[in-house]
């Protein structure tokens, strides 16, 4: 199926700040000093004007390609309005700087909006006990736990503007136009809570952000502040979804990686790519009870970097949950705090 995955461009050209994918509609690409190495956002043309879908992260080289895009390639052009997929600093991190440089407008879903206010002020200077109860329940070894007690924790508002008062709310199944062009909205769920993606059958584009990627999977994690969370099977939930959507041959424009055409492959490898490795994990659970991070080997198979460790813990725990919510497992937890996932056998 991968044959069938095809890219307009196999890389971005480095020596240009955007790429014009199809006639007003432009490509632009942010790095990043982080697990994720880099960023997309997108430009359509808006009428006399345009709209910015994502915006990169709060930083002094992102202001400044954006500084640079508006002065050689867009002056004296209105932004009319930054349209956000979900709440990821990455995403929505230049908000409030566009708000306030630009007054453009800014529309997103409700959930997506509040959870970003809402991270903006909770700032945290040693990382939490539930975070390192939660780490240590899923098996978090004691030295890295140890030197995560010392580090400042990750921050949102350290990687985002000031999120101004107000906006305009999208809902699921809605429709708005960009320019002369109908954009149909739908959500979906696993990545993020309301995540936006929008698609027009005219111009055969999709905007999926994070939820459909080529080359690899959005992270489906859960987190202390719901630790019952079902990400994979609202991932699950919301490819099925997608499934259904009349297939035009869409060039799809992710939130990271290469724009590709290839919608419904890509969505059924996702699929094929998870319920493998629910397969292997309860493969392996048949043989012993284990923690989150016991599955590691069965859900990766590949050795997990320092960096990414975090991420990956939560993603287990999102993976082990779908299956507890399908009745597949049980867990249990000891005396210590720890928590052992066993298959039922039922």
């Amino acid at each position: 199926m991968q044959s069938q995955i095809r890219f307009p461009h196999q890389s971005f050209p480095e020596h240009k700040l955007l790429v014009e994918l199809t006639p007003g509609i432009y490509w632009v690409r942010f790095n990043l000093s982080s697990v994720v190495s880099h960023v997309n956002a997108y430009i359509l043309r808006d009428g006399n004007g345009i709209t910015i879908v994502d915006t990169g992260i709060s930083s002094i080289d992102c202001k400044q390609i954006w500084e640079k895009i508006f002065f050689d390639e867009f002056k004296g052009v209105k932004v009319k309005r930054i349209i956000i997929t979900h709440h990821h600093p990455d995403h929505l991190g230049l908000l409030g700087w566009f708000h306030e440089r630009f007054h453009a407008e800014i529309w997103s879903s409700r959930v997506a909006w509040l959870t970003a206010r809402m991270l903006t002020l909770d700032v945290q200077e040693t990382t939490s006990l539930d975070m390192l109860s939660f780490w240590y329940g899923a098996g978090m070894p004691g030295s890295l736990l140890s030197k995560k007690k010392k580090e400042r924790p990750f921050n949102f508002c350290d990687y985002v503007d000031p999120i101004p008062l107000g906006y305009r709310r999208i809902v699921d199944q809605e429709r708005i136009f960009i320019g002369d062009n109908c954009w149909k909205i739908n959500f979906g769920h696993g990545h993020a809570p309301e995540h936006l993606m929008l698609h027009c059958p005219e111009l055969n584009i999709f905007i999926s952000g994070d939820q459909i990627l080529p080359g690899i999977s959005p992270n489906l994690s859960v987190y202390p502040t719901e630790p019952n969370a079902n990400p994979v099977g609202e991932f699950i939930e919301t490819c099925e979804k997608l499934l259904k959507i009349e297939d035009r041959e869409y060039l799809v424009l992710p939130g990271h990686n290469l724009p590709f055409w290839g919608l419904k492959i890509r969505i059924k490898q996702l699929l094929n790519h998870h319920y493998a490795a629910l397969s292997r994990i309860l493969e392996f659970l048949t043989l012993e009870p284990g923690m989150a991070v016991d599955i590691f080997a069965s859900l990766y198979s590949r050795k997990i970097r320092e960096s990414e460790y975090s991420l990956a813990l939560g993603e287990a725990v999102g993976h082990l949950n779908y299956l507890w919510h399908q009745n597949k497992i049980s867990r249990n937890i000891k005396k210590d705090g720890k928590v052992y996932y066993h298959i039922n056998k039922n």
